[in-house]
């Protein structure tokens, strides 16, 4: 009978034992899995701050290519306008020149 007893008392602090190794399971699991859940929003947050920082670089690059070709098409404009005005002045001296002749052309025609 004290073997019983004993036997019984052995079998009682297994029992503990494998409910405490359950428990002690279970809150891993559960902490594994609120880790787990953590991570995700974590490394949901983090892509959603890269598309903005993303959105807001793409943003940044194309309002700089836009000022920078506006100022290439300005100097251009500006480029063009200087030999536009330099071709009138030439065109204005030759003008006077081809009056003269076609002028003389028909006075001594006549």
């Amino acid at each position: 009978m004290i073997a019983r007893g004993k036997m019984e008392k052995v079998w009682g602090e297994l029992k503990k034992i494998e409910a405490e190794a359950e428990q002690i399971r279970v809150g891993a699991q559960q902490k594994a899995q609120s880790i787990t859940a953590l991570a995700k929003q974590d490394s949901e947050k983090l892509i959603a701050n890269s598309q903005t920082y993303a959105e807001e670089e793409a943003q940044h690059l194309y309002a700089t290519a836009l000022e920078e070709a506006n100022r290439k098409r300005d100097e251009s404009l500006k480029a063009n306008e200087m030999a536009t005005e330099k071709l009138k002045v030439r065109a204005g001296k030759h003008m006077d020149a081809a009056i003269t002749k076609v002028v003389n052309s028909i006075i001594k025609g006549t």
